[in-house]
């Protein structure tokens, strides 16, 4: 059952994920994790599936998840990441972890890490969740 501000059904949602994580050969089962992991996943997850939910991100003919900013902008477009997307985060100092996301997030979406830097919270978070995913499975 759909409410107001949800476009998209459950069913469908879960559908989508199974999807997005069998094409991108994710494991995104939480068993074998420690606590605080499994709570990682499970935010993550619940991230992606309100903004699935919500029309804001759907999962493209080739597995990748499609975003749709909700402050505006064009699509962005999560590939699957390569080494190029850790090691473009390996060129970063220690100890700057959000700029090494950043570098990897912009690597994986080919867009300027400013990008990610600029975004309103509500959208960035959608972005790290999908990262974390990529990175969890």
């Amino acid at each position: 059952m759909t409410t107001e501000n949800q476009l998209v059904g459950d069913d469908v949602v879960e559908a989508e994920i199974a999807r997005f994580a069998a094409g991108m050969d994710l494991d995104l089962d939480p068993k074998g994790l420690d606590d605080e992991d499994k709570q990682s996943l499970e935010d993550a997850l619940r991230r992606v599936r309100r903004a699935i939910k919500a029309g804001r991100l759907a999962i493209n003919d080739d597995c990748e998840p499609v975003f749709k900013p909700a402050s505006g902008g064009s699509l962005i477009t999560f590939h699957e990441p390569k080494g190029a997307s850790f090691m473009a985060a390996d060129q970063k100092k220690k100890g700057h972890d959000v700029a090494k996301t950043y570098a990897a997030l912009a690597d994986m979406t080919e867009e300027n890490p400013s990008r990610f830097a600029e975004m309103p919270g509500r959208d960035l978070k959608v972005c790290t969740a999908l990262f974390g995913l990529f990175m969890a499975g």
